[in-house]
């Protein structure tokens, strides 16, 4: 492109095709790259709390745990509407039954159809049994006690708050098509996603490596060459200065051997005239 200053003086600026769209194309690596490590730290994460949940931590009768939080997954609408069906309600490990008050929202272990399982119910009633206490629990949509009492080794949590909808996330992660889905695949999409990043790295810097070491060879090339042209040339200095020389010396001889006809030939003359300029007879 060529930008006219004056009548006389014009500047040339040269630009490769293509480069002005590197800025542009950098800023959309960038944000690529950011926005696929924001997605692996949320999925190893998830990863981190579900395999955690679901596999490592059964301290606390039999309830997975991190630091003393229990996170559980409302099923049925029996505490409706304070806790919902999908809801994820987070307990804490109760550390002094005797501070559980009625009204207070806990999880504990029960037998529901033949099956010993964890209901959270709200509690309705409070007994002393002298070394533990007992609780009569409820649920809000039937406003009638549970037929089965609570002993307090069965407790183990009390309700703190709940994430509305969360709950139905939890559980779908912890089937084996969910974690595939959600944390396992995007894992995997990650580690190809910078195993191609890593490779075109590779290339390209093998391709830099090789343009370098072709510059090189060829600046060895040209300096071969130039010292070759510098050879060539010193080498025809001193051919000419030989000749000079020679043409010189065939000079100086010509001109002494030329001298020396020279003067040959006035001997010669001069003595030839002396013989003719001789006594005469009369």
């Amino acid at each position: 492109m060529k930008k006219k200053l004056s009548p006389d003086t014009e500047v040339t600026e040269t630009q490769v095709p293509g480069q002005e769209n590197e800025p542009k194309k950098r800023d959309v690596k960038k944000i690529i790259n950011i926005v696929v490590n924001v997605l692996l730290v949320v999925a190893i994460i998830l990863a981190a709390v579900c395999t955690y949940v679901s596999f490592v931590s059964t301290s606390g009768n039999g309830v997975p745990s991190i630091l003393g939080v229990r996170p559980f997954t409302v099923q049925t609408d029996s505490m409706y509407p304070t806790l919902k069906p999908g809801d994820l309600i987070i307990d804490v490990a109760v550390k002094d039954y005797r501070e559980l008050r009625v009204g207070d929202i806990i999880t504990y272990w029960t037998i529901i159809e033949g099956q010993r399982v964890l209901n959270t119910h709200k509690i309705a009633g409070i007994y002393d049994g002298g070394d533990y206490l007992i609780f009569e629990t409820m649920g809000e949509k039937v406003n009638q006690t549970d037929v089965l009492t609570v002993h307090e080794s069965e407790v183990v949590g009390v309700y703190k708050f709940r994430v509305p909808g969360v709950g139905k996330v939890l559980d779908y992660l912890q089937t084996p098509t969910g974690f595939m889905i959600v944390i396992v695949l995007p894992v995997l999409l990650f580690f190809v996603f910078h195993l191609v990043q890593f490779f075109r790295v590779l290339f390209e810097y093998q391709n830099v490596k090789m343009l370098i070491k072709y510059e090189q060879e060829r600046g060895r090339t040209e300096d071969l060459i130039e010292s070759q042209i510098r050879d060539e040339k010193a080498r025809e200095e001193i051919r000419r200065a030989a000749m000079e020389k020679e043409r010189a010396e065939m000079e100086a001889k010509l001109r002494e051997e030329l001298r020396a006809e020279l003067l040959a030939d006035m001997v010669k003359n001069n003595g030839k005239d002396s013989s003719d300029s001789g006594p005469q007879k009369k």
